[in-house]
C-alpha cells in the first residue's frame, strides 16, 4: 500500500470513529507504531486530525464536511477531470443515482446548479447537494457504513427496489475484463442494486484502478455502459476490455 493511500485510509478510520490509538491503527494497517505516528503528524499538518498522547482525534468539523473526501482523496486532479467529463453525460431532467466516493463527490459539485432528480447514499453528497435550488434530492437510507459515511445494507437495497433511474454513476476500486470490484464487502451490495435499478451505468475510475481487481466483485463488465477515465487505456488492456464487452464506451477526460 502506498503511503498516501494508507494515510487516506487512516484519516477515514479515525474520522469514522472519532478517535483512535496508535496501537489500534498499527494493528489495523499492519505497520509499526513509529510509522503510524509519522502518518498522524502528516495528517495533523494537513488539518485533518489532531494528535494526542496516545493517538489522534478527528477535528469536529471534518467528519460531516463534504470537502473531507476531496481534501484527502488520492489522484485528486484526475478525479476532478473525470467528474467534469461525467457531468457532460448527464442531462437536465435526468433521474440520477449517485454512488458514494470522492470522484462522485466531485461530480456533485458540477450538478449543484443543474435541474434534475438525484438520489444519494452518501452523507457527504447529501450535504453538498442539500442547498442546490433545482435538484430534487433523495437520500437512500439504510445502515451507515462509517468509514465512508454512506448508507448500505438490506434496508438501503430495499429502498432502491421502489425506484428507477435513468443513470447510475458508480465509483469502484478496480475494473478489469472480469468486471468491477470494490475493497469492502459492505459496499458491494448497494452498488449492485444501483446497477439493477438504472437504465445506464456510468463508472468513474482513474487510471490507477483500470486493470486492477479488488477484493469484492460487484458485477461483470457487461453491466457497465460507459467508463470515464482520465487517460488513454494502454492498447493491450483496451483489447482485453473490448473482447469482454464490445459495446463498452470509454470516455477520456
Amino acid at each position: 500500500m502506498l503511503v498516501d493511500e494508507r494515510r487516506h485510509l487512516i484519516a477515514e478510520s479515525v474520522i469514522a470513529r472519532g478517535a483512535a490509538t496508535v496501537a489500534d491503527l498499527s494493528e489495523e494497517f499492519g505497520v509499526s507504531q513509529v510509522t503510524i505516528r509519522t502518518d498522524l503528524e502528516a495528517l495533523e499538518r494537513a488539518g485533518t486530525l489532531t494528535r494526542n498522547r496516545g493517538g489522534a482525534v478527528a477535528n469536529r468539523v471534518s467528519r460531516f464536511t463534504p470537502a473531507f473526501q476531496q481534501q484527502t482523496s488520492l489522484n485528486r486532479e484526475a478525479k476532478q477531470s473525470i467528474a467534469a467529463k461525467a457531468a457532460e453525460l448527464i442531462l437536465d431532467g435526468d433521474r440520477v443515482l449517485l454512488d458514494a466516493g470522492s470522484t462522485t463527490l466531485y461530480l456533485a459539485d458540477h450538478l449543484c446548479t443543474r435541474q434534475m432528480t438525484i438520489a444519494v447514499n452518501s452523507v457527504y453528497s447529501m450535504n453538498k447537494l442539500v442547498d442546490a435550488p433545482n435538484v430534487e434530492l433523495i437520500l437512500v437510507g439504510g445502515t451507515l457504513f462509517k468509514p465512508a459515511l454512506s448508507y448500505t445494507g438490506e434496508l438501503a437495497e430495499g429502498f432502491l427496489d421502489r425506484l428507477h433511474f435513468d443513470k447510475a454513476v458508480l465509483g469502484v476500486n478496480g475494473l478489469t475484463a472480469r468486471g468491477i470490484s470494490v475493497n469492502n464487502p459492505q459496499e458491494a451490495g448497494i452498488k449492485r442494486k444501483m446497477i439493477e435499478q438504472s437504465e445506464c451505468v456510468i463508472v468513474l475510475a482513474d487510471s490507477s484502478k483500470v486493470g486492477r481487481d479488488s477484493l469484492v466483485r460487484i458485477d461483470g463488465l457487461a453491466r457497465v455502459d460507459i467508463l470515464v477515465t482520465e487517460s488513454e487505456i494502454p492498447a493491450a488492456a483496451m483489447k482485453r476490455l473490448a473482447r469482454a464487452h464490445p459495446k463498452l464506451e470509454v470516455v477520456v477526460a
